[in-house]
C-alpha cells in the first residue's frame, strides 16, 4: 500500500472532531451528533481496543522511558528510519500545524497524530451539547512534553499494560518482549488510516477499505508487506538479519507507472504533436491517491529545453476526489485510481518554428498538492523522454 502522509485536516474545509478513531473530524461547520449512524468500522485489534489516544501509564521494566531516545541506543537503525518518517514528523508537520491552527480545540486530528494520552496536554473529558467540535478539555496529568514532540512514537505501538510488543519473541534483551501478531496486520494501520463520522454516506479517510476491497487483500498482502519493506539490522537490537523498515516508504513511483505514447521519436517545428500518457495504479493496494479527499495529485506534461526551461506546457490533470462540506457528506466526483485501474491523459503541442531546434525532452511532472493549504505542490514523480526538436 501506499498511503502519503498520515491523516491531515487541510484548508477550507478543514476537520474537527472527537477521540475515537471510529468518528473522523467534521468539517469545520460540524452537525451536534445526536444519533450516529456510521459506516461500520474495521474490527478493533486488541492492541487498539479502546479508543485514541492510548493511555500508557507504565514504564516496562528495561525501559529507561517511553520515549523513542530509549529505543534508540539499541535499536539505532530502526530508530534513525523511524526519526525521518511521516510517522515521526506527524505532529512537528507545517502543514499539519496550519490545519490544525484552522479547527482550534478539535480533538480528532490529535488523536491519530499524537496516538498516546501521554503526548496531550489536555484531553476531553466530553462534548458539549453532543457537538464533536467542542470538546470539553481538562487536564492531563499524565502529559509528557517530550513525547508530544515524537508524533507517532515507538511506544505508539509497541509497548501496552507496561510490556514491550514485538512481531517474534526475543531471549538476553534488557526488556521481555510479548508478541504480538497483531502488529503484521493491516487492521493495526486500520486505527488512524480509516475514519468516518456520524452520518457520513461513506469512510472519509477509506485507506484500509479500499485495500481490503483488492487484490492484494484476497492474496493475504499485508500493507506491512509494501510499507515495512524488511531491511539489514544494523543494531545491537538487531538480532535477526533483517528488520522491517519503520521509515514506511512509499515513493509513489512504486505504485503509479507512466507509459507514454507518441506519433514519433522526433517533434517537427511548427507542426502539431500529439502526446498520449497513460497513469496506472500498477502497484498500490488502495486508491492513487488515497487519504485525505483534500488530497490530489496534479499531473503535468511539458516540453523542456536543452537548457533545463520548460518551452511549453499543458493544462494540469487531477487525480483526486472531492466531498461536500454538509452532512451526509456526498463524494461529488471521484478522479483516483483503484488497484489495476489506469487513466489516459493528452495534449497536442505545436511548438512555433521561431523556436530554435535544439535536444529537447518531453517530461511528465507529478504533484502533490493539499486543497485550502499556503503549501506549495511538492513535485512527488518525474519522468523525462528525449525528444529531438527538427
Amino acid at each position: 500500500m501506499i498511503v502519503g502522509a498520515t491523516a491531515l485536516c487541510v484548508g477550507g474545509l478543514a476537520l474537527a472532531g472527537g477521540l475515537s478513531r471510529r468518528a473522523e473530524p467534521a468539517p469545520a461547520a460540524a452537525p451536534t451528533v445526536a444519533a450516529p449512524a456510521a459506516p461500520p468500522a474495521p474490527v478493533a485489534p486488541p492492541l487498539f481496543a479502546a479508543p485514541l489516544p492510548v493511555v500508557l501509564d507504565r514504564v516496562p521494566d528495561g525501559l529507561a522511558s517511553l520515549s523513542a531516545q530509549s529505543c534508540n541506543a539499541c535499536h539505532g537503525a530502526v530508530h534513525d528510519r523511524w526519526a525521518g518518517s511521516k510517522h515521526a514528523n506527524a505532529w512537528n508537520d507545517p502543514v499539519f500545524q496550519e490545519a490544525l491552527a484552522k479547527v482550534g480545540s478539535a480533538t480528532a486530528c490529535r488523536s491519530c497524530h499524537l496516538p498516546l494520552a501521554n503526548q496531550h496536554p489536555q484531553l476531553a473529558a466530553g462534548y458539549k451539547d453532543g457537538d464533536i467540535s467542542r470538546p470539553d478539555l481538562q487536564k492531563n496529568p499524565l502529559w509528557d512534553a517530550t513525547l508530544m514532540r515524537e508524533g507517532v512514537t515507538c511506544a505508539a505501538c509497541h509497548v501496552r499494560e507496561g510490556q514491550v510488543i514485538g512481531v517474534r519473541p526475543v531471549s538476553g534483551a534488557p526488556h521481555a518482549v510479548s508478541v504480538s501478531a497483531e502488529l503484521q496486520k493491516s487492521e493495526l494501520c486500520a486505527s488512524c488510516h480509516q475514519l468516518t463520522w456520524p452520518e457520513a454516506k461513506s469512510a472519509f479517510y477509506d485507506t484500509f477499505g479500499e485495500w481490503s476491497r483488492s487484490a492484494y487483500a484476497a492474496a493475504g498482502v499485508q500493507c506491512q508487506d509494501c510499507h515495512m519493506v524488511p531491511s539489514p539490522a544494523g543494531s545491537i537490537g538487531g538480532r535477526f538479519a533483517a528488520e522491517p523498515s519503520h521509515g514506511f516508504e512509499a515513493p509513489l513511483e512504486r505504485g503509479l507507472s507512466i507509459f507514454m505514447e507518441l506519433p514519433a521519436a522526433e517533434l517537427q517545428r511548427g507542426e502539431p504533436f500529439t502526446v498520449g500518457v497513460r497513469l496506472q495504479n500498477s502497484g498500490a493496494g488502495h486508491m492513487i491517491p488515497t487519504g485525505s479527499p483534500y488530497k490530489v495529485l496534479l499531473t503535468t506534461l511539458e516540453i523542456v529545453g536543452a537548457d533545463g526551461k520548460v518551452i511549453d506546457a499543458a493544462p494540469p490533470q487531477r487525480l483526486g476526489r472531492e466531498v461536500a462540506d454538509a452532512p451526509p457528506w456526498d463524494t461529488l466526483r471521484d478522479e483516483r485510481l483503484a488497484p489495476g485501474a489506469e487513466v489516459k491523459l493528452g495534449h497536442t503541442f505545436t511548438i512555433a518554428q521561431k523556436v530554435p531546434a535544439q535536444a529537447a525532452s518531453l517530461r511528465v511532472r507529478v504533484e502533490r498538492s493539499l486543497v485550502g493549504s499556503a503549501a506549495p505542490p511538492e513535485t512527488v514523480l518525474s519522468r523525462s523522454w528525449p525528444l529531438p526538436m527538427l
